[in-house]
């Protein structure tokens, strides 16, 4: 308000000076062309034009200037709330010349700083986006001890809580000391440098790039790293698995060739001995076919390939007949083989044939492991949404790092056992359940103590209501 009153009060003062110069000189003049009796009278009147027109002067001025005046204050609170949160002001058109040029000057340079800040908003939240969505972690470096980003793939990496503005400490915001010490290295030139390190945290094989940003001088790094510890995995799942077919695969072939020599070597004369090693010949390659068969199904359902030909059925049904089939292969192992499915239908909807193999594999895996005189029981039973399918023996039991170990391909929890299988049925057994949208699991009291085998498919109607229960 001072700013205002002040150009109010130079203006009525200038305009009060005005018109007393202007009454002054006409004074003069009168003065000089007037004789000298009528000096005083000509003084009076000049000092009430005085009076009067410098009052009127300053009245009119004042009144002119305080247009520009109040249209001036409004284009002081128009650009004082640019920055308020209500939005700004219009701006005044009412004033003069000078002041609706100075308005229209200072609100298209506030549409224009506007526009540029809405940009400016929008590609941040585009590169916030961005660098949420990412699967590689990108980490903005300021300084040897500052951190201004850490996107959310770097913070699931590190362990840490993800950061997209303002600065942190180095240390605090990685929270590893390898990665530190990689990012705050002397680099020899302004090009990248890379390093594979391994988070602490957790566990986390990462490869970290780091690369200048800006002047070369002020050490501003753009640090990406990439988390290689799938890749590591699946890498080692790989050579597991060719090494693991190439252990199968060599014992069989062994067996094979021993078997071919010896009858070369005249035991083919021998009509008993010839008998016994044909019938070895003719187990190896079993032994062969299952597993390549195995193999094949296997690679079928992992790759999506195997299409299930789904129906409802009963899954009692289904298990019966399954457990039977091996019922022979029991008595020859002098396993007692007991089983006990629900009284009440047990409706699925699910592949008939492939529910009936998951069934024999786990009633085979049990047979095997289980000793001379000892049961197997396989039972059926329903819970409130779920048909339940166990499978239980008095053989050498798990330890508790194996239940789920067991599922895995070529694993043998006896690996003594070389001639017990190539370790497929079980992770075949649980492919397919997955497949039906059901769940599979192991059970195990220890090592020597038995084990248990379920599975658990979705019923396709819900669990009947008790007789008498709330409506």
């Amino acid at each position: 308000m001072r700013p205002a009153g002040g150009l109010r009060a130079r203006a009525a003062l200038g305009a009060v000076a005005g018109v007393l110069a202007t009454v002054l000189i006409v004074g003069i003049v009168l003065a000089i062309q007037a004789s000298p009796d009528g000096i005083p009278g000509l003084a009076g009147a000049l000092i009430l034009a005085v009076l009067v027109g410098g009052t009127l002067a300053a009245a009119v001025t004042a009144s002119l200037m305080n247009r520009e005046v109040r249209a001036l204050r409004q284009v002081r609170r128009s650009t004082e709330s640019f920055l308020s949160p209500e939005g700004p002001e219009p701006f005044p058109r009412t004033g003069g010349p000078e002041v609706n040029d100075l308005s229209r000057a200072i609100s298209d340079t506030t549409d224009a700083l506007q526009a540029e800040s809405r940009a400016l908003e929008h590609d941040h939240a585009r590169l916030e986006t961005v660098l949420a969505s990412m699967t590689d972690g990108v980490v903005i470096v300021e300084t040897d001890t500052t951190v201004s980003l850490v996107n959310q793939a770097a913070a699931g990496m590190l362990d840490v809580r993800p950061r997209m503005e303002g600065h942190a400490s180095l240390a605090d915001a990685l929270r590893d000391n390898d990665l530190v010490e990689f990012i705050r290295a002397p680099a020899s030139s302004d090009q990248p440098t890379a390093r594979l390190l391994t988070v602490g945290a957790t566990e986390r094989e990462v490869h970290a790039i780091a690369v200048p940003l800006g002047v070369p001088g002020l050490r501003q790094r753009l640090v990406l790293l990439r988390d290689l510890t799938d890749l590591r995995q699946t890498e080692t799942v790989r050579r597991d698995f060719v090494a693991n077919v190439s252990h199968e695969l060599r014992t069989p072939l062994t067996a094979l060739r021993a078997l071919v020599e010896t009858l070369q070597d005249g035991a083919a004369d021998d009509p008993d001995s010839r008998a016994e090693f044909l019938h070895g010949i003719e187990v190896e390659v079993e032994r062969m076919s299952r597993m390549i068969a195995e193999l094949l199904d296997l690679a079928r359902i992992e790759s999506g390939m195997a299409d299930l030909d789904l129906a409802t059925v009963d899954l009692n049904q289904v298990v019966a007949p399954a457990a039977d089939r091996l019922r022979a292969q029991a008595d020859r192992h002098e396993v007692t083989l007991e089983l006990a499915t629900d009284t009440e239908p047990l409706p699925v909807h699910a592949d008939s044939d492939r529910t009936a193999r998951v069934v024999m594999s786990l009633v085979h895996n049990a047979i095997k492991f289980t000793p001379p005189s000892g049961s197997i029981r396989v039972s059926t039973h329903r819970t409130d949404d779920e048909a339940i399918i166990s499978v239980s023996d008095t053989g050498s039991g798990l330890a508790l790092d194996e239940l789920d170990r067991v599922f895995e391909r070529f694993y043998k929890a006896d690996p003594s056992r070389t001639g017990a299988g190539a370790g497929l049925g079980l992770s075949i057994a649980r492919h397919t359940v997955r497949q039906h949208g059901g769940r599979i699991w192991a059970q195990s009291p220890g090592l020597g103590r038995g084990a248990t085998f379920s599975v658990a498919l979705p019923l396709s109607e819900p669990a009947p209501r008790p007789v008498g229960s709330e409506t």
